[in-house]
């Protein structure tokens, strides 16, 4: 009896790593996004950001020159980010988390799938905030 509840239990305590393994993917960080308005005002791109941000939820926790930290709680899991930004784009990246399953890897950090959402989520609202009235003002991936 008591060898069948022990081999339960590993297996049971298996079942729950592995699928808790499972709820990481790769930390994806986004890529640049490059404004394609060849005269872009810094204080605009911050202004969107910023805008994007508060309409997601996200405070700004810390406010240097070119660069915002936001945080974004929801209930007991919190998620850090840094944008960098100029007059010409901005891009998102990972600072910290709490609850979400971050881990670094030989292979690169893993986090829970939420986190590239978030940021993918962010990226997105800031590109379509930044508008000046004019179509030119429309974002462009680094990429193109």
């Amino acid at each position: 009896m008591k060898k069948q509840l022990a081999i339960a239990l590993t297996v049971g305590s298996l079942l729950l790593c592995q699928s808790a393994l499972a709820r990481r993917e790769p930390l994806e960080q986004p890529q640049r996004v490059t404004l394609t308005a060849p005269n872009g005002d810094v204080g605009k791109t911050k202004a969107a950001i910023i805008r994007a941000a508060s309409g997601l939820q996200w405070n700004v926790v810390a406010d240097q020159p070119g660069k915002l930290t936001f945080k974004h709680v929801k209930g007991n899991i919190v998620l850090v980010l840094d944008v960098s930004y100029d007059a010409t784009g901005y891009q998102v990246r990972y600072a910290s988390s709490e609850n979400l399953s971050y881990q670094e890897t030989e292979t690169g950090a893993r986090v829970h799938p939420t986190v590239n959402r978030w940021m993918d989520n962010l990226v997105r609202h800031i590109g379509g905030d930044r508008t000046d009235g004019d179509d030119d003002d429309k974002p462009a991936s680094a990429a193109e």
